[in-house]
């Protein structure tokens, strides 16, 4: 990237946030990783928790805040708005007769055979979904021409309403945006302070619920983004660092903070992929390229398989029951993670999770007066943390508080005595690790034992053993700094962003000219936000199309060499007729192919100049003491314990061991093996 675009100086910080702690990663551009920090989230404030983090590893490393020239940060402020029904209140603009679309959704049921399964409450209220006097056709001519007078009632009764943001969702609007953005100026006029959301800006693709979930959920968080964003940028910069925020994106790469703040849908998935986008880049280094990322925190689990060292990406998730359409890593995420707590139901079966105990209070052994029992309590109660180690380097372990949660909330209940509590607590924690992983890998038709496990996350090194086991996996990549490894991502991802447009012709040379003109477009739309990004450096384009037989009714994603043209065209009708045969086990090649959507990807690539690991030291010491550790075939065994500092490359080490470092725990089953490789990253096999 060019100089002055805030990439070229020494210091990078990335910053990820999590439910239970946030992680700061400060590298030099000529050494690579310095230090690493973690700091308790704060949910009501997490700009806080950041600002303290950054202080803290600034000073420790004697770094001017001056010094620093990119702040890389993943968030899950938009996530847990979403989650937890704290979005801002939201009325939507939409064509006559489509203000259920909504409800009506796709008409699946969540559940197939269970008939009462509550469906999810709406964004948008009924009550504050208005119907407006306009009509498009699908190709985007005008049936109805936008009634600006009628519109101006419906939006007077937004304004008593007191809504903090407007959606405004237009049928056919992907073809044709006018009246959208005739509308939006008419919000502009009446209600000035209030932000709007246009669909055909949000997601210019055909079929009106997932264009008009995304625009509505964009739309409430907004609002939230915007005071997060606007207070972390304004302290930071009081803080003496001049760079601007640069804000994760689900797709993997950065934008603006300002960016963020417009179409804040797109940051979703921010730290998830921030934390794939390290794992890639520190196995790559290792030379490993085909890996299933375990990135396991307080409070969530996600799970990513990366084949060639490819990021796969897709363009439709769900988050608390909603479609959200975009590009995004293809993460898979479960309600599991070290804060999860454990709990009887009224059938006297063991649950674990989705709820969390958060970092205040935190799990019971945190000693900050929590009560309830968590997976961190039974890692704490069967040995493999302990007083010696404090979590994140300041936490304390309370084992008698551990102990008594787990007695008092699941071992009493079950019958059952302390560890024979805890043990369950990890079993089932166990199984929904197996089935996360399993359903990115076993599910889609890949073996995962042909695949390296990469765990990271506070809580990824901990279990990361036991879960490669019972999936088959022979070996275990565990990074140098495995708790911060989405911090650490975040500081090293490219400028990204993807547009897409619905371009519905034929993959022949009659529709040739129409696919040119929709990638023409889309070339516009990419130029003006590198404009609005304030990018001067070198820009690449990634195109693509997704494409389907005739009568079909959903599409395959084939990427597209070069701009479109007979040969090209013809290259990638052969390319999908093979990846329809790959994924539904027939080709059609007699049958006519249409057309889509067209994607168009840039790419700003930032300079990764630094060393992605440091070196690993020959030799290395012994065991700095040992303590009684429980394993499941073993029981109780006096297990050593080693330091990660002092670990050196150049010989073999068997399990049973604990192995403790800063931001992470990583635990070695008997049988298995493990050894530091010339990057530093510890590499555990299996003997059985």
């Amino acid at each position: 990237m060019a100089t002055g675009s805030g990439y070229d100086m020494a210091w990078r910080l990335g910053v990820d946030t999590g439910g239970t702690f946030t992680d700061v990663a400060l590298v030099d551009e000529t050494s690579g990783l310095v230090a690493v920090r973690k700091v308790p989230s704060n949910r009501l404030d997490p700009s806080a928790a950041i600002l303290r983090g950054i202080t803290e590893i600034l000073d420790e490393s004697g770094v001017t805040a001056e010094g620093v020239g990119f702040l890389g940060h993943g968030t899950t402020v938009a996530t847990n708005a979403v989650l937890e029904g704290t979005t801002a209140l939201v009325g939507m603009l939409t064509t006559e007769g489509m203000r259920d679309v909504l409800e009506l959704a796709r008409q699946r049921r969540p559940h197939l055979y269970d008939m009462d399964v509550p469906k999810p409450d709406p964004v948008v209220p009924r009550h504050l979904r208005l119907e407006v006097v306009e009509r498009l056709a699908p190709d985007g001519s005008a049936v109805r021409r936008l009634d600006l007078a009628d519109a101006q009632t419906q939006l007077a009764c937004l304004a008593e309403a007191g809504v903090e943001a407007i959606a405004i969702c237009l049928l056919h609007a992907y073809a044709n945006n006018s009246h959208e953005r005739q509308l939006r100026e008419l919000v502009q006029t009446v209600l000035p302070d209030v932000p709007a959301s246009l669909s055909s800006e949000v997601h210019p693709e055909f079929r009106e619920h997932g264009r008009f979930s995304t625009t509505v959920l964009n739309a409430a968080l907004v609002p939230v983004m915007r005071r997060y964003l606007g207070q972390l940028s304004a302290a930071v910069h009081v803080r003496g660092i001049s760079s601007p925020v640069r804000v994760i994106q689900s797709n993997g790469g950065v934008m603006s903070a300002d960016a963020a703040s417009e179409y804040p849908v797109s940051t979703l998935f921010s730290g998830p992929s921030a934390g794939v986008l390290g794992a890639v880049q520190l196995a790559h280094a290792a030379g490993e390229e085909d890996i299933i990322t375990f990135d396991m925190g307080g409070t969530s689990t996600d799970v990513c398989l990366i084949r060639g060292g490819e990021v796969p990406v897709v363009h439709e998730r769900e988050i608390a029951g909603k479609p959200v359409l975009g590009a995004m890593v293809d993460i898979h995420s479960v309600g599991s993670g070290g804060g999860s707590i454990a709990w009887v139901d009224d059938g006297g079966l063991l649950k674990v999770g989705p709820r969390s105990a958060g970092a205040a209070p935190g799990p019971a052994c945190y000693g900050r007066g929590g009560t309830v029992p968590t997976v961190t309590d039974a890692n704490v109660v069967l040995g493999y943390l302990h007083p010696d180690s404090p979590l994140a380097g300041s936490l304390q372990v309370d084992v008698s508080a551990a102990r008594d949660a787990l007695a008092t909330r699941v071992g009493d209940p079950l019958g059952v005595d302390v560890d024979t509590a805890a043990h369950g607590v990890l079993r089932v924690l166990q199984a929904s690790l197996v089935r996360a992983v399993r359903s990115i890998s076993v599910e889609r038709g890949t073996d995962p034992r042909e695949f390296t496990l990469v765990p990271f996350g506070g809580a990824g090194p901990l279990h990361a053993g036991q879960l490669a086991r019972e999936l088959g996996i022979r070996k275990v990549l565990v990074p140098p700094s495995p708790g911060i490894l989405c911090a650490y991502g975040a500081l090293s991802a490219d400028l990204r962003a993807d547009f897409s447009a619905t371009c519905l012709t034929s993959a022949t040379t009659d529709g040739l000219a129409e696919l040119k003109a929709a990638f023409a477009a889309l070339e516009i739309r990419a130029r003006e936000w590198l404009s609005r990004e304030g990018v001067v450096g070198q820009a690449t384009f990634e195109r693509g199309v997704e494409l389907r037989y005739a009568r079909q009714n959903y599409q395959l994603g084939v990427p597209m060499s070069g701009e479109p043209d007979d040969t090209v065209l013809t290259s990638v009708i052969d390319r999908f007729h093979q990846l329809h045969e790959q994924r539904y086990g027939y080709a059609a090649p007699s049958e006519p192919v249409h057309v889509v959507t067209v994607r168009l990807t840039v790419v700003v690539p930032t300079s990764r100049s630094w060393p992605s690991t440091p070196p690993a030291q020959a030799g290395g010491a012994g065991p700095v003491g040992s303590r009684l550790v429980f394993f499941e075939d073993e029981g109780w065994v006096d297990c050593p314990v080693y330091d990660r500092a002092t670990l050196g490359t150049g010989r073999v080490l068997h399990g049973p061991a604990v192995v403790a470092q800063v931001d992470a725990t990583t635990v070695v089953l008997p049988a298995q093996t493990f050894r530091v490789d010339e990057a530093a990253n510890l590499i555990i096999e299996d003997a059985r």
